[in-house]
């Protein structure tokens, strides 16, 4: 009996594998359409260690209602100029990481918030045999989970001497929760992802994001892990699966936070916390934590600048009367705290000894004080100027700190 069910068994697997292959080289006559995002298939590429990376050595034209300039990526697919891994004597150099904000496609590199300052580094503190650079590693969507990737990665081959990571609180706690993606070539770049187990701990090994599966999420399923890794290759590589991922997304939908409001990040300034968002910020304290393990053990040192979002710097420019029409057309902001998910995170990074500039206050008062516009009000990224005062706050806040050292 045995003997006859196994070579069954064996035609029938056959046959299953077989028709998935016929099927496979079918759809690929037909472009995949997936649709998270808009599709970056000109600038962006698929990884399947980080999730998605600019295209290595791209150069075009970045055309926006606000603005309009040439870009050009490096050959790691950075917005920066090439650098060697090997530091020469006498460099500090400082790797500059973090999402569109590090980037910073709006604006030419040269005006770029990293590349001025580095220019003030070396105005300032520069010298005979002693320079500094940075190098930016930022890519548009990238999570914190993300960034230490790419930093286990690539990142730690350049020796730094200080990781400044900037951590934007319009949507860095969200990407981190399974299932952040970027549509690249019609395919959808899942990243990577880390839970927080069973024991409150966060496991440091990435997993990856399977559409139609529950991720894990407060529990560290050592099976699930094993079938998620394996599965990803598939998720990856096969435009049958991209044909069929848009019925699986239906049907798991991807758990986050604010889905009740216009901008979802208004979830962190209310003092009503859902799972999603105690959770995201478990997530991100875990791997900020992470992240300044890694580093200080590489011998260097870890350091943390806060981006408030434009919408929470508007309002803080309101008077009283605009504030309670505001209130009135979006009631739930009744409750808000603008400073509520920056003095949570300061105070974390604080008790980790990990130095942290917030950056929204000091904007907030440059702006009262000047009446400049900082950030672009349809794109919400910062402009020329918006670039050029970061820089400056945050090279005196390095001096301040003694975190960057100088020509003696």
């Amino acid at each position: 009996m045995k003997s006859r069910i196994l070579p069954q068994l064996v035609l029938i697997l056959g046959g299953l594998f077989g028709g998935l292959m016929i099927l496979e080289l079918a759809v690929r006559l037909i472009p995949p359409n997936a649709s998270l995002f808009t599709d970056y298939g000109d600038t962006y590429v698929c990884s399947s260690t980080v999730g998605w990376l600019g295209r290595p050595d791209y150069q075009g034209r970045i055309e926006r209602e606000e603005y309009s300039h040439p870009i050009r990526f490096n050959s790691m697919g950075m917005y920066d100029t090439n650098h060697s891994l090997k530091k020469d004597d006498g460099v500090f150099r400082i790797l500059w990481v973090g999402d569109s904000f590090a980037q910073t496609l709006q604006v030419d590199e040269p005006q770029t918030a990293h590349q001025q300052l580095e220019d003030l580094l070396n105005e300032h503190l520069g010298g005979s045999g002693h320079s500094f650079e940075i190098i930016n590693t930022g890519v548009i969507g990238w999570s914190t989970g993300q960034e230490l990737l790419y930093y286990r990665e690539q990142g730690k081959l350049y020796q730094p001497d200080l990781v400044l990571l900037l951590f934007f609180m319009g949507n860095d706690v969200n990407d981190n929760l399974p299932g952040h993606a970027l549509t690249v070539d019609g395919f959808n770049c899942f990243s990577p992802y880390f839970p927080v187990c069973d024991n409150g701990s966060l496991d440091p090994e990435p997993w990856y994001y399977i559409p139609g599966l529950d991720p894990a999420w407060g529990s560290c399923s050592s099976a699930q892990k094993w079938l998620t890794s394996g599965l990803s290759w598939v998720q990856q590589n096969s435009y049958l699966f991209a044909r069929i991922e848009p019925l699986l997304l239906s049907l798991k939908t991807r758990r986050t936070y604010g889905q009740d409001f216009g901008l979802p990040f208004a979830a962190l300034y209310l003092p009503e916390e859902s799972e999603e968002v105690r959770y995201g910020w478990q997530v991100a304290d875990g791997l900020l934590a992470q992240f300044n393990k890694e580093v200080k053990a590489d011998g260097a040192d870890f350091v943390v600048a806060m981006i408030g979002p434009r919408e929470v710097i508007w309002i803080s420019q309101l008077t009283e009367t605009q504030l309670q029409s505001f209130y009135q057309s979006d009631p739930a902001f009744i409750e808000a705290e603008i400073n509520r998910p920056n003095e949570r995170l300061a105070t974390f990074l604080q008790n980790q000894n990990i130095p942290v500039l917030d950056l929204q206050q000091p904007m907030i008062d440059y702006i009262a004080a000047t009446g400049a516009d900082l950030y672009l009000p349809i794109d919400r990224h910062w402009t020329v100027e918006g670039n050029r005062v970061a820089a400056e706050l945050i090279f005196e806040w390095l001096v301040k700190h003694d975190l960057v050292k100088g020509d003696d």
